[in-house]
């Protein structure tokens, strides 16, 4: 199987060519970069330049006349990719050199799987001592809780991603089925809409190898204000805040439902959900406590309009 890599750069001067270079490492060679800049400013453009003249076989850049933005911007990346796997990729992190041998292998044996995500190392000075984190362990996601049928979508859907783009691959006949992207707000961008269309399918392979680095530092789009404060701790119970977080989140849920033709099921799966966070959130408190904050969480706060 071909491989094409969508890599969006915007400048990035500081660590692209690191990136590159991990790429070009790999065990089992990629097919194509295409590689998309949204108005660099910086040095990243004569140092994709350097690249696309030493590897013109494998190296495309393209220079965008007006900024499209992150999302945009990795649509079009994607849409110019012509192997038979699209590996996303920012310009900030590391492969491991076995990475594209890992995933092609999957795709190979498993022709029904449509996206493959693989955990990875967080790094970065601005992580202090955290040198062993995985990503992973900061979502307190465990792939063995979400093997069955219909439970990883369920997972993506009401508690949000666990799986950045750079950490995932995707079947390019199924990219191109759901490109342009639908881009029904603002919090489910490009890989998370595909993810979600994947694991509504059930066509989600979880890769639990590392097979690479995603780094954290202040210039990220995303990440930096998450992972660089992280601190390990036991899972708490519930407060009401978060009680109403989950509640108001049912908006989001149905909305993205509509939005991507997901199995309408989930919506109505999603409130079961918000009830029994409900449930386990009174069973936490006192019988005094409890009667009371029933009475208070229905008929002041209005808890249950969140679900109309």
């Amino acid at each position: 199987m071909t491989s094409s890599v969508a890599l969006c750069t915007y400048n990035g001067e500081a660590y692209i060519a690191e990136q590159l270079d991990s790429i070009l490492n790999q065990a089992l060679s990629v097919s194509e970069i295409i590689i998309c800049d949204d108005g660099s400013t910086d040095n990243t453009l004569p140092i994709l330049s350097g690249y696309a003249e030493q590897y013109p076989e494998i190296i495309k850049v393209y220079q965008n006349m007006e900024n499209l933005g992150y999302v945009r911007n990795f649509e079009k990346a994607m849409s110019l990719c012509s192997g038979d796997i699209v590996l996303l990729c920012d310009q900030d992190d590391r492969w491991y050199d076995n990475k594209t041998e890992v995933i092609t292998e999957i795709f190979e044996k498993h022709k029904k799987i449509n996206t493959v995500c693989h955990n990875i190392k967080l790094f970065g000075e601005s992580l202090d001592n955290k040198e062993n984190l995985n990503y992973w362990d900061i979502e307190n996601f465990n792939p063995e809780h979400f093997r069955a049928l219909q439970e990883i979508v369920k997972r993506l859907l009401y508690q949000g991603n666990v799986f950045p783009g750079m950490s995932m691959a995707v079947r390019n006949t199924f990219l191109k089925k759901h490109l342009p992207l639908k881009r029904v707000n603002e919090t489910i961008i490009h890989d998370y809409e595909l993810l979600l269309l994947a694991a509504d399918t059930n066509s989600v392979w979880i890769e639990d190898s590392v097979l690479g680095e995603y780094r954290i530092h202040p210039q990220q789009n995303i990440g930096f204000n998450k992972f660089s404060k992280f601190t390990a701790e036991e899972e708490n119970p519930l407060t009401r805040e978060e009680v109403f977080v989950i509640f108001k989140r049912y908006s989001f849920v149905k909305n993205a439902v509509s939005g991507l033709n997901l199995n309408t099921e989930l919506s109505k799966e999603y409130i079961n959900y918000c009830h029994r966070k409900y449930k386990d959130y009174l069973m936490k408190l006192s019988f005094p406590d409890r009667f009371i904050t029933r009475i208070k969480m229905k008929y002041y706060f209005h808890i249950f309009d969140f679900l109309k």
